[in-house]
């Protein structure tokens, strides 16, 4: 008895080892992407406070709505918004859209339209519903995936974004909106900058925002089909309003808990779409596209003072 007593602890203790090695080896993977988006994105990315102004181009007489000199509809549809990126099915729901890469089972992109009226009058709690995603024609990640593999089901289309709406709220835990996240992640830094852009389109009224992983080089796998963990995170958030200039940022966060401030994560949105491959907002003019991706300004994206919440 005491034999087999001594080799269960034994096994015991073989696998606890074995885990613990797995797990220090992704951290040490995750640091040196860390280091390399540093490198790449928070040292080398132009910062510029100075505020686009339009071509005389580009100029339209001030009875014309400025949204529709820019080929802009004056009410925003969602597929007006899609981006572009190779190797992915788009897939659209009510409220958001995304483009599903199937190889890493999760979104290069997704996007949805953010209105701060709305946002105010949200109540409604999170529903919970995790589950895979039926319009995913390749078939989407499911919840075993994520069983006893240490991440998060990571939101990139925010649950905290539809609190006034059921049928938003519910689409959001569809499994294709997922990625690994680590949880000190998940609830840290990365809800401190989904709290910002909410706090961005109340004050601003109407934001579109992108959002999702950077897939070059995941930390590792997880679950049978395969889902990679992302080294960082992406937003890219654009305001659009008539009869003004555009504005648009990014945050670029690299996979790690943090306790730096989420403003600490701004670049500019061309950068991101180095790192992706991905173009953002394409039926912007190109001219007015170039001059917005280009720069932080600073001026107009401010942090709130309000705690961040979901």
């Amino acid at each position: 008895m005491r034999v087999l007593l001594l080799l269960g602890l034994l096994i015991v203790l073989g696998v606890a080892t074995w885990l613990i090695w797995e797990r220090l080896a992704a951290q040490k993977a995750s640091h040196t992407l860390i280091t390399k988006y540093q490198e790449i994105s928070f040292t080398q990315t132009p910062q510029d406070s100075t505020p686009a102004t339009p071509t005389p181009a580009q100029k339209e007489p001030l009875s014309k709505p400025k949204e529709e000199s820019l080929g802009l509809p004056s009410q925003l549809s969602l597929s007006f918004t899609f981006a572009e990126s190779p190797n992915c099915e788009i897939v659209q729901h009510k409220y958001y859209a995304l483009c599903y890469d199937e190889q890493n089972e999760q979104p290069r992109w997704t996007v949805h339209i953010l209105e701060g009226e709305k946002l105010s009058k949200g109540r409604l709690r999170r529903t919970q519903d995790f589950r895979p995603d039926p319009m995913v024609k390749t078939g989407s990640a499911n919840l075993e995936d994520y069983r006893h593999s240490g991440y998060d089901r990571g939101h990139l289309v925010p649950a905290g974004d539809f609190k006034w709406d059921s049928v938003g709220m519910s689409e959001t835990f569809f499994l294709s909106n997922m990625s690994p996240q680590i949880h000190e992640f998940n609830a840290g830094i990365w809800e401190e900058v989904e709290s910002i852009v909410r706090q961005w389109a109340k004050q601003k009224k109407r934001l579109v925002v992108y959002t999702g992983p950077i897939l070059s080089n995941p930390i590792e796998y997880i679950g049978k089909s395969r889902i990679a963990v992302p080294g960082a995170f992406y937003k890219a958030v654009y305001w659009i309003e008539a009869e003004k200039s555009p504005r648009a940022v990014a945050f670029l966060v690299p996979h790690a808990p943090s306790k730096r401030r989420p403003l600490d994560f701004l670049v500019p949105v061309d950068s991101v779409e180095k790192l992706t491959g991905i173009d953002f907002f394409p039926r912007l003019p190109d001219s007015i596209e170039k001059e917005i991706e280009r720069r932080v300004d600073k001026s107009f994206w401010q942090e709130t003072r309000k705690k961040p919440h979901r």
